[in-house]
């Protein structure tokens, strides 16, 4: 009964956002990504080469967000497309929400708490009443789904741990009943899931629960992040690839990196904070076979087939965020050179398409979904999500150079003649 309504929809936005490309800061993004295609490889070493520095970068993606957040004006973050800023994100703002707080442990500025804090106050006011999250954007009448629930419960858990007010906690525990109440027997979520399919990459919503039962000694959420991680890994083939990986049917022969990573890196969590080594090994397996497909300068294809053979000729930047993120987690337990020399090939190639879309106040900071901007991978849109990973992938960069752990460390004296990233 909803698909004309959303096909209305989708169709609106495709001429909105084909008029708009004739804007003329909108046509000169488009020059812009249609002469980087033809230099060589000018991404390569772009951080070395003193183009940019990592935190100058990161200052950048987190001013960015905060505009995204006083555009917004709800509290919460949406995403910036050719037409104008969108409605506020809750999955997005959900774990945008745990970055703000490790960037203001490492920064000392206390304007990044506030603003965390207002983010999770935002979903305080919008958790549906069965104690779900809905999916995309505030306003659109969509139903709650698990994994969007999942992330916000990533924010909820982390600002419940920083300010011990329970409220914030509360909220999370419905939102954690509901996900487990809702969980089908293999340990997948087809009911309350987006599209009603099995996804092995709801294991990003599943490292949630896991975290969770650590601070609420509640078995039912661990049992639950369990089970979906053997659910992904009875989907893996043996040279690491998932079946059942994107969010769509026809994408599931060929995932994105983005989905792909989301599988890893909720296998390499839950394993972590369930001291379980089975799920780590997978998502490492996972994380390496992809880690061989990065270039030497950087650049990663947007999708790859059963047999790692790329299958799209565009970045998807998201995906090339959290794999850096990955590989970061991966050198801190075992100190191999490679781990640390891919990341940074990749944070050379994400500071140059940061700089390339910077066209503008409303862009300035964020990353695109792909590259080039055209691509198939939410064209012609500053994802919130790009550059949340963004900014983990260079928080993981920077404890991996430093060789400290941010949570570890004290945070540092508010820096008065710092103030608020951004607009406060």
């Amino acid at each position: 009964m909803r698909t004309i309504p959303i096909t209305r929809r989708n169709l609106r936005n495709l001429a909105l956002m084909t008029l708009t490309t004739l804007w003329p800061p909108n046509t000169l993004v488009l020059a812009r990504n249609a002469l980087a295609l033809r230099r060589r490889e000018p991404w390569k070493d772009y951080v070395e080469r003193g183009e940019v520095t990592l935190e100058t970068t990161a200052d950048q993606a987190l001013s960015w967000i905060c505009r995204s957040q006083d555009r917004v004006a709800s509290g919460g973050v949406g995403d910036y497309e050719f037409h104008g800023w969108t409605a506020g994100y809750p999955e997005v703002t959900g774990y945008i929400i745990p970055t703000f707080w490790d960037y203001h442990r490492l920064l000392g500025r206390d304007a990044l708490a506030q603003r965390a804090i207002r983010m999770a106050d935002w979903e305080l006011r919008i958790q549906k009443p069965e104690g779900g999250f809905e999916s995309l954007y505030e306003g659109e009448g969509r139903p709650p789904v698990v994994f969007n629930t999942g992330q916000v419960i990533r924010g909820l858990t982390r600002t419940y741990e920083e300010t011990g007010e329970g409220r914030y906690l509360e909220a999370a525990v419905r939102a954690a009943d509901w996900v487990v109440a809702n969980q089908d027997p293999d340990g997948s979520w087809t009911k309350a899931g987006y599209l009603g399919m099995k996804r092995t990459y709801d294991v990003y919503a599943a490292a949630a629960l896991a975290r969770l039962s650590n601070v609420t000694a509640e078995d039912a959420y661990a049992r639950a992040a369990s089970a979906n991680c053997e659910f992904a890994l009875r989907n893996q083939h043996t040279n690491g690839w998932f079946d059942l990986c994107d969010n769509v049917p026809e994408g599931n022969a060929t995932p994105s990196t983005h989905t792909l990573c989301y599988t890893i890196d909720g296998l390499i969590e839950t394993g972590e904070a369930l001291g379980e080594d089975g799920f780590i090994a997978g998502g490492e397996r996972a994380a390496r076979a992809l880690m061989d497909m990065v270039e030497s300068n950087g650049r990663l294809p947007g999708r790859f087939d059963s047999d790692w053979r790329p299958a799209s000729r565009y970045v998807v930047l998201t995906g090339s965020a959290q794999l850096g993120l990955i590989l970061t987690k991966l050198y801190g337990r075992e100190s191999e050179q490679r781990l640390l020399q891919t990341t940074l090939s990749l944070a050379d190639f994400l500071a140059f398409a940061q700089e390339l879309n910077g066209v503008g106040r409303n862009r300035r900071g964020g990353i695109t979904g792909s590259f080039p901007i055209w691509g198939r991978y939410v064209p012609l849109k500053h994802a919130s999500w790009a550059s949340k990973f963004f900014l983990d992938h260079l928080l993981g960069l920077r404890t991996a150079l430093a060789g400290t752990s941010p949570g570890s460390a004290p945070t540092p004296a508010p820096d008065p003649g710092a103030g608020a990233v951004g607009p406060s």
